[in-house]
């Protein structure tokens, strides 16, 4: 639980965050339109996904000079956003999970700006969303960045009207004055019997609700899967609404990782490069920068971070000792040597089996 003076910090910095949204949504330097003009301007941003994230907010996706303030560039979404979103749209009733790799915008899509795509279609699609968290202070701070959007955007304001009503996300909860509710749950806390008068959830979103300390323990693991597929789903109306995961995979003992191999469970899964080392999100970052990224952080955290492949690094060798060459023909060796380790057992938390053949030439060990 936060302390008086971590809630003062984060409220002030939430304050300067809804200044900067205001600022960069002004709508007095846009070009004056018609009502028609208006009219057709809404409808067609509300029909593409890419084109409403960019209008409503550039204070996002735009890089911007710390001293002038002048726009560099916009980086545009990448098409598996626009899929997402496009899916959740299309899916009343889905359950999902959308396994992305760190810095690729779950949370801003998945949290932000999709819900309120649905919020304000002609047909409203939207009319309860929880936001969960690690925590009830990391989700009421979630639920923040949707209520300043909500309240300071003068873009959503001037097409959508004033949406400010009642409670705030230091509360855990507000409500729109359109009648949309907002609530903010933490990992593990009880969610039953959640209602807005007749009304249930019917947006839930966990946001990377996995951390190194809890995938180290099978138990914490197995429990929380459990409240995840029990207690929280069960917040629908009986299955009813959009039941979605969002995190990149850090370990394979995790409730993303078992939400994921669910029957039923739509999966999203982006790596950060292909196998040319290409961007999934070309539109944000280059090769180059990936690669150099990749060479800082190190093998295993590129892999566990970006590319939802979690190695356990070993404590004897390491991925960035090994090297590679080309194999000499058998008759070279010094000594050959085969290895096997059976693995009895066929649990989760035991090795998988294998067999290695080994070779030897003077000091250099290879494994053949």
């Amino acid at each position: 639980m936060a302390t008086a003076a971590e809630k003062k910090k984060a409220y002030e910095e939430w304050k300067e965050r809804c200044r900067q949204v205001q600022a960069i949504t002004d709508t007095s330097l846009l070009k004056s339109e018609t009502p028609a003009e208006r009219d057709m301007r809404i409808k067609r941003l509300l029909n593409n996904y890419a084109a409403f994230c960019e209008y409503y907010f550039p204070h996002f996706l735009q890089l911007r000079d710390k001293t002038t303030g002048e726009v560099i560039r916009t980086i545009h979404n990448a098409p598996f956003h626009n899929e997402a979103a496009r899916k959740v749209r299309n899916t009343p009733d889905l359950k999902a999970v959308f396994m992305w790799p760190r810095g690729h915008a779950k949370s801003t899509h998945l949290d932000v700006f999709t819900p309120l795509w649905l919020m304000f279609q002609p047909k409203r699609l939207i009319n309860f969303m929880v936001v969960v968290g690690k925590s009830e202070d990391n989700a009421d701070r979630l639920l923040g960045d949707i209520q300043a959007e909500l309240e300071y955007n003068q873009r959503l304001i001037a097409d959508f009207g004033q949406q400010k009503n009642d409670g705030g996300w230091q509360e855990g909860e507000f409500k729109t004055k359109s009648g949309v509710k907002f609530l903010a749950c933490g990992r593990g806390q009880s969610p039953r019997g959640l209602r807005d008068r007749e009304s249930r959830p019917d947006y839930i979103v966990i946001d990377d609700l996995d951390d190194d300390e809890l995938c180290r323990n099978d138990k914490r693991v197995h429990d929380l899967t459990d409240w995840v597929k029990e207690a929280l789903f069960g917040a629908l109306d009986v299955g009813r609404g959009r039941f979605i995961m969002v995190g990149n995979l850090i370990s394979k003992n995790s409730v993303l990782y078992n939400l994921s191999r669910t029957k039923g469970v739509f999966l999203s899964k982006i790596v950060a490069v292909d196998r040319n080392g290409e961007p999934a999100w070309k539109e944000k970052w280059t090769k180059e920068e990936a690669q150099a990224y990749r060479d800082f952080v190190g093998y295993r955290a590129w892999e566990k971070e970006m590319m939802h492949n979690p190695v356990v690094d070993g404590t004897i060798f390491r991925a960035e000792w090994i090297r590679y060459k080309r194999l000499p023909k058998l008759e070279k060796y010094d000594m050959l040597v085969c290895y096997t380790d059976p693995s009895f057992k066929s649990t989760t938390s035991n090795d998988y089996k294998a067999s290695r053949l080994w070779g030897k030439i003077g000091s250099e060990l290879h494994l053949i």
